[in-house]
Formats: C-alpha cells, sequence, structure tokens
C-alpha cells in the first residue's frame, strides 16, 4: 500500500539531488566546517585588567588621587599602588586630588595596573594587613613565590589590587578562556571558566549560527530547489502518470511536500553534525542536543515551503510560488519586528521590577526606569516619575516607612552607569503630599540599593560602601518634623527647649577631601557609613537584614558576614560578629534572604544553602534543579520559610517541614500565577504579594505548609488595573496576529533552549545594577503556531488539488 508513496517521495529526493543549487549548498557547508575546523582553546589564569573589567571607574581615579595627597592615607595598600603608578598618571591623580577636572581614560589605567602585575616591589605584607584576604588569594600567599608560575605570580599580583581598591572591579572568574586558530592565540581573552565558556557555546554561539544559517541561508536555497517540484508534478504528463497509479491526490500531495524537505534535511544534517564535532573535539563542549536542531530546522523549512506548495498548486509557477513565499518571509518578519517594538516599548518597560506597600498604598519601580503608584480610584498604575523605554534614568526599588509613606529614588541617566549625573537625592512620598516626591536627604554617590531596616533605619548601598540613616533624620530634612509626625508617626521627640532634636552631624572637612569622598561614593550628611575596618563591597554584592534590625548580612565576593551594631557606639561602625567563606563560584550572582532563625542561600546551578542565622553554619542544603535561577528571595516573617522567585517566572516555597528524623527543609514545585515579576511581603498583614503578567497584583495569606498541596494561601486581593491604549493594542491585536502569523524568528528562542538545556538567560547589565538582565526563552508558543500553520497551509493545499481537475 505504501510502496508507491515511498517513490513519490524518492523521486523528489533524486529531483532535489540532482539540483545544482544542492552542491553548491554542501560546497558551502563543507568549506565553512574547514574554516572553523582549527579553532580551539586553553585556559589561563585571569590576570590582565581591561576596561570592562572596570565596575566604578569614578571610585578607583577618586581612592588612587585621595592616596596620594591624604595623609591619612599614607601607607596603606591603595598608596602602594597609587605611588607605583607612571610619573604622567601620577600628576594627573595629584590634580584630581587638588579639585581639578581631569578626564584620565581607563585605558591608561588599565595599562599601568597591567605594568605594575609584571613586577611586585609594589607590595608590601603591612601596608595589605587589613584587606580582604579571600580564599584563593590566602592560597596562593601560603606558596613561595618561586613555586608560583608567571601566571600565577600576576594572578595573585591582580587579587592584591583588587584588595586595595574594593568594590571597583567586577566580579570576574579565576580562570580565563584563551582562543585560538591553528595553534595561534587570539589576540581578546574571555574572563569566563570552563564552565562558563561551555554555556556560552551552547546558549548563544550555536543557536545564532543555526539561526543566521539555518534560518536564512539554507532555507532560501532550499526554497529555490523544492519550489518546483510541485509546478512540475502539475504537468500533464507527469500527473497523469502519477495519478495511474494506486494513489490518493491528498496523500500525494504530503509525499511531494515531504520528498521536498529531503533537501533541507541533507544539507542541516550535515551543518549541525559537523558544528556539534567540531564543538566536541575541538572545544571539548560534548552537547548531544545539539543535534536535536536538525528536526527543528527541517520544522522551520515546512512552515515556509508549506506556502510554496500551495502557491505551486494555484499558480503553476515555481518563479510564482518562490515570489510568494519571500513576501510571506517579508510578513512574518515585519510582524515579527512590530511584535518586538511592542516587547521592548510597550510590554516590556512597564514590567514592575520591584514594589513596595503599605496599607492599601501600593508603589512599583518598572524596568523602563519610572516609579508608579497604584490609584484605585481610576483602577490604573499611574506615573510618579514617567516610565520611558528611551530613558536611561533608573528608579531604585522604593521602601515602604512606618506611617504609611515611601522613600524613592531616581537615578538620571543611570541605568548603565551608577553614577548617572547630577545628584541623587531621597525621596519622601507620601499621601499627605498629594504623592508628590519630596527631596530628603542626598543619598551616597553610586547607590544602587536602598532597604529599610527595623526600627525606623534604612539603608543605602553602593557599589563599595553601605551607609545608615534614620527615618526620623529622613524626615527632618524633607521638612516632616515641622507636621508633628516622627519617624513612628507619634510626636516628635524634643529636646528641653522643646524644639525638634538636633540631628548628628560630623565635623566640617576641607572641600577636596568631600569631594573625594564624595566620588567614592563615601556616606553623605545624614548617613553614616557602618562597615566595619578590612570590610568592602565588591561584586557580587548583596545585603539582607534581620527581623529585628539587630543583624545585617553581608555577601562580598563570596564571603559572608553577620554584622551587629557597636553595643553603645550610635556612630561607630558596627561589628563582624561571624563571617564565612561561601561554597560555590564567587564570581556568579548570589540571592540573599534573612528569616527568624535561618539565611537563604541561592546560586543558579548550585543547591540551595539554610545557614544559621547566627553562626552561619549550613544547617541543609537543597538539590534543585540544574537549570533553577533565583532571581529574588523574601522570608516570610511569623514562619521558617521563605518565598523564591527563580528565572521562569515561578514562585516557590521554601520551608522547613518535619520529619520523623526531625525538621527538614524543601522546595515546593512552580505555585501561584505564571509570569511572575517580583515579590513582597506586607508584614502588618502577614501576606505575601506577587505582581505578575507586568503589573497585575496578588496578594495571599502566608501558608508554607500549604505549599505541598500546591498552594500557597487564600487570596485576598487580586488588582487588575486598566490597560493603556497601547496595551490594549499589544493584547488584542498583536499577541493575536503573532500567533495567526507563525513567527519563525522565535524558533531561534526554542533553539536556544534546546541546545543549552535551559530556558532563562541571565545578562550582566554591567555596573548600573547589580541585578542580571533575565530573558524568558519563548519555546511552545512559536512551535504551536507554526505547527497550526503547516497544517492549516496544507489541509488547504490538499483540499484545493482533491477538488481541482489539472
Amino acid at each position: 500500500m505504501l510502496k508507491p508513496y515511498f517513490a513519490v517521495i524518492m523521486d523528489s529526493f533524486h529531483a532535489a539531488f540532482a539540483s545544482r543549487i544542492l552542491w553548491v549548498a554542501f560546497l558551502a557547508i563543507w568549506i565553512l566546517l574547514g574554516c572553523l575546523s582549527p579553532i580551539g582553546f586553553r585556559e589561563d589564569f585571569t590576570t590582565s585588567f581591561r576596561v570592562r573589567d572596570f565596575e566604578n571607574g569614578t571610585r578607583l581615579k577618586a581612592m588612587l588621587a585621595s592616596a596620594l595627597v591624604d595623609p591619612e592615607v599614607k601607607g596603606k595598600a591603595v598608596a602602594r599602588i597609587a605611588e607605583a603608578t607612571p610619573d604622567d598618571l601620577k600628576r594627573q591623580l595629584e590634580r584630581v586630588g587638588q579639585g581639578d577636572e581631569v578626564r584620565i581614560p581607563l585605558q591608561q589605567i588599565a595599562d599601568s595596573l597591567n605594568m605594575m602585575l609584571e613586577r611586585d616591589d609594589w607590595y608590601d605584607a603591612v601596608a595589605w594587613k587589613g584587606t580582604n584576604r579571600l580564599r584563593e588569594r590566602r592560597e596562593l600567599e601560603e606558596r613561595t613565590r618561586s613555586e608560583l608560575s608567571a601566571s600565577e605570580q600576576q594572578r595573585l599580583g591582580r587579587l592584591r589590587i583588587e584588595a586595595a581598591v574594593p568594590g571597583v572591579f567586577k566580579s570576574r572568574s579565576a580562570r580565563s578562556i584563551l582562543l585560538t586558530y591553528a595553534g595561534i592565540d587570539f589576540p581578546a581573552t574571555l574572563a569566563i571558566d570552563q564552565s562558563q565558556f561551555t554555556t556560552l557555546i551552547n546558549q548563544w554561539v550555536v543557536p545564532t549560527i543555526i539561526n543566521w544559517l539555518l534560518g536564512f541561508v539554507v532555507i532560501f536555497l532550499g526554497i529555490l530547489v523544492t519550489a518546483s517540484i510541485v509546478p512540475d508534478m502539475l504537468e500533464p504528463g507527469s500527473l497523469h502518470l502519477l495519478l495511474s497509479k494506486p494513489v490518493s491526490r491528498t496523500a500525494l500531495l504530503l509525499a511531494k511536500f515531504l520528498g521536498g524537505c529531503v533537501f533541507v534535511f541533507m544539507c542541516v544534517t550535515q551543518l549541525v553534525v559537523g558544528l556539534w564535532l567540531i564543538a566536541g573535539l575541538r572545544l571539548d563542549v560534548w552537547n548531544a542536543r545539539v543535534l536535536w536542531c536538525i528536526p527543528v530546522c527541517v520544522f522551520l523549512f515546512a512552515v515556509f515551503y508549506s506556502v510554496s506548495v500551495v502557491a505551486g498548486l494555484r499558480w503553476r509557477s515555481a518563479i510564482l510560488a518562490i515570489g510568494v513565499t519571500c513576501m510571506f518571509g517579508a510578513l512574518c518578519l515585519t510582524v515579527g519586528v512590530i511584535g518586538g517594538i511592542f516587547d521592548n516599548l510597550v510590554r516590556g518597560p512597564a514590567r514592575i521590577r520591584d514594589i513596595a506597600h503599605s496599607g492599601d498604598a501600593f508603589v512599583g519601580a518598572t524596568a523602563g526606569g519610572g516609579l508608579v503608584r497604584y490609584d484605585a480610584s481610576v483602577n490604573a498604575w499611574v506615573d510618579v516619575f514617567e516610565t520611558d523605554a528611551f530613558s536611561g534614568d533608573r528608579s531604585l526599588p522604593p521602601v515602604a516607612i512606618p506611617g504609611g509613606d515611601f522613600l524613592v529614588a531616581q537615578v538620571r541617566g543611570g541605568r548603565f552607569n551608577p553614577f548617572g549625573s547630577g545628584s541623587l537625592d531621597l525621596l519622601l512620598l507620601s499621601a499627605e503630599n498629594a504623592w508628590e516626591p519630596v527631596p530628603s536627604l542626598r543619598l551616597p554617590t553610586g547607590t544602587t540599593w536602598i532597604h529599610g531596616a527595623a526600627p525606623a533605619r534604612m539603608l543605602a548601598m553602593n557599589a563599595g560602601g553601605l551607609a545608615m540613616t534614620s527615618v526620623e533624620e529622613i524626615r527632618r530634612a524633607a521638612g516632616e518634623v515641622a507636621t508633628g509626625k516622627d519617624a513612628t508617626g507619634e510626636a516628635v521627640i524634643e529636646d528641653g527647649d522643646g524644639s525638634p532634636a538636633a540631628s548628628t552631624s560630623p565635623d566640617p572637612v576641607p572641600d577636596w577631601i568631600a569631594k573625594l569622598a564624595g566620588m567614592m561614593g563615601g556616606a553623605t550628611s545624614g548617613f553614616r557609613d557602618i562597615l566595619p575596618p578590612g570590610v568592602a563591597l565588591a561584586a557580587p554584592r548583596r545585603v539582607a537584614v534581620s527581623v529585628d534590625g539587630a543583624a545585617i548580612f553581608v555577601a562580598s565576593a563570596g564571603r559572608l558576614y553577620r554584622l551587629k551594631a557597636s553595643p553603645g557606639q550610635v556612630e561607630a561602625a558596627w561589628l563582624v560578629e561571624a563571617q564565612v567563606d561561601l561554597e560555590g563560584e564567587a564570581s556568579q550572582p548570589l540571592v540573599l534572604a534573612c528569616g527568624d532563625r535561618d539565611l537563604l542561600v541561592a546560586r543558579a546551578k548550585e543547591p540551595l544553602r539554610i545557614l544559621d542565622a547566627r553562626t552561619l553554619e549550613v544547617i541543609a542544603s537543597i538539590e534543585t534543579d540544574a537549570s533553577l535561577m533565583p532571581v529574588q528571595a523574601i522570608p516570610l516573617g511569623g514562619t521558617n520559610a521563605f518565598a523564591l522567585l527563580d528565572g521562569e517566572a515561578n514562585c516557590r516555597i521554601v520551608s522547613e517541614t518535619p520529619q520523623a528524623s526531625g525538621p527538614a527543609w524543601s522546595m515546593s514545585a512552580a505555585l501561584g500565577p505564571g509570569e511572575v515579576e517580583t515579590l513582597a511581603y506586607a508584614a502588618e498583614s502577614d501576606n505575601l504579594i506577587l505582581v505578575h503578567h507586568v503589573d497585575q497584583v496578588d496578594e495571599y495569606e502566608c501558608d508554607p505548609e500549604g505549599a505541598t498541596n500546591g498552594l500557597i494561601g487564600t487570596s485576598v486581593r487580586s488588582i487588575r488595573p486598566t490597560l493603556s491604549k497601547w496595551r490594549m493594542l499589544d493584547r488584542y491585536v498583536m499577541n493575536p496576529l503573532r500567533f495567526v502569523i507563525p513567527q519563525t524568528g522565535e524558533l531561534g528562542e526554542t533553539v536556544a533552549a534546546i541546545v543549552s538545556g535551559e530556558t532563562t538567560a541571565s545578562i550582566d547589565q554591567g555596573g548600573a545594577s547589580d541585578e542580571p538582565q533575565i530573558i524568558r526563552y519563548r519555546i511552545l508558543r512559536p512551535v504551536v503556531s507554526c505547527a497550526i500553520f503547516i497544517t492549516v497551509m496544507l489541509t488547504i493545499g490538499c483540499v484545493y488539488f482533491a477538488t481541482r481537475d489539472f
């Protein structure tokens, strides 16, 4: 029964195989694979400094300049580095220290530091005694210089420089990949280790090659070769001969369609298998999932070929079939581009990235750099700071404070620059002021994060430091004390003369020292630095505060500190109560949250770790899926549990559950609505707040025990804001249009997900934010859309072929 159909398929196979274009494509693939085959790699220590290694160049310049002009810094590690710089750079830094505006290229500083790596006469053990000694540096310093290779000596020099100027450099892996071609090193070095290199190959390089070569070149060639198959079949002599056999017209057309796909299958198989072998043999990246690109790419070709088949049936012309298919491709591309514009300019910027809650009021920071407030009277999010996709501004996460007010801040031009432009004021947002931001204290330069700390205190973190102030000080600076409200909403505490208590301010300092301190991100008026001596923030950095505010947990470059206030010394720096080196890759971003008794530490591709909040000892380790990417974690007050947001936009509950052998920690499956943007905890109501699907809000009663039954808790409130006109156009026009017209370009994301084995990817946003940008792959939507389209087009073709007299 099936033999005639196999004959038709083989006939299509022979027709495609006889095409000269096929052999030209084969030759091009062989040449490409031959050009790629000499590529290789080797791994070495990360040593040299590059411009993109600087997270905060302004801070570095200020620290070096201060070391040259400030007598109090003489003899310290940073002074030894500054004095070892070339004379021309030293003169420029001295002018900076004297208050002059001098532009010093970062490349000049990087070159100077790289020259220092060739020697160690600038190093002094006494000067570096108070600097942070991470595990890698300690291990290298335990060996004598003669025992270290040249690369290890330079690596040790880099670690010492990074320790002397904390908060300046981005976090980099200890080892770097150097690409080679025919045994010759490329001039560029990838500051990533072997595992990160494997991820780069699987998640970016291979999918990009597949998308461009198979998504455009091979498929276009395939249409050129196969467009004539159906018109040739309709020739009177050919069609009559085929129909004389015991075959149905529908099966005949489908057999021709399958036969036409053979061309792309042969090309794709050679290219994909060749890339897989090169990646394995030359780059040591053996990933069998790459072979799944073969059926995906044939599936992609089938979308366009189904249009070519119908066009060939209708007009019986290969030229017209190619033209109609090209127009269809242009239509898909146009809709995809317009859809991408809606994603990037309408939907994406409106996403609420962080949210704060007090009473019935919600304030959120958007991905577009704006700040919005929920107005129940109009059921809509109202702009406090305008959300603009083209703006370079960045809003810090809002903080709710006692009294029902909020603290907010916006960094002008700070989306890709931690300093932005101009001063950064802490703003007070309150209903009494008609929700108009009121300037208060000036935040330390380069502040990237603000957080409330009980009782009635607030923290500000920047690239290198952590500063604290009181809510009362903030209200006083904003003029709120005159209204009779203090930090707790009660009467203002007064001095004996009836006036408000004066704030404590530091003694006046010279202008040039104040300017340098500002450039370095030091505490401004009203704030005080709380980091103990010898503790500095270095990327990746995270801060968490205990529920009672008595302890602050600081994660810095793979080390975790527990800090407590100095007894009886309000203005003094906090003390290190405990510290520990965290297991795992220190350069990887982490998530940190503090509960009633325990601390949650999470990194991508590592087990979740539960630490004792007092001793910092690991008490539990939760194995997770390798693709799990922690994005945010918050404690659920009153319970020994945490809410965790993963990279797939799902909320999970990490909680302690009773077992026969004693309590054990576990993580639930995904709970609540999908596409969760951010989490928050409402302490006054003991509720969990989930922002999902761009700007919708659900509030749940916390029920960690119910997580085992697929529940978060009872829903107590839902906010479904009214959509703007552009959002309505996106939801009701663009989304259906993008589903009806197959988005073949999005199949590239499907390929990336298949090859990498992950559904999300993270991109480092640079020094402006400690939060990596999360990319969520669209996997099922393009597959379903394309499958439906192929089915519809083939059905139309089969009906047309079966009902027409040819």
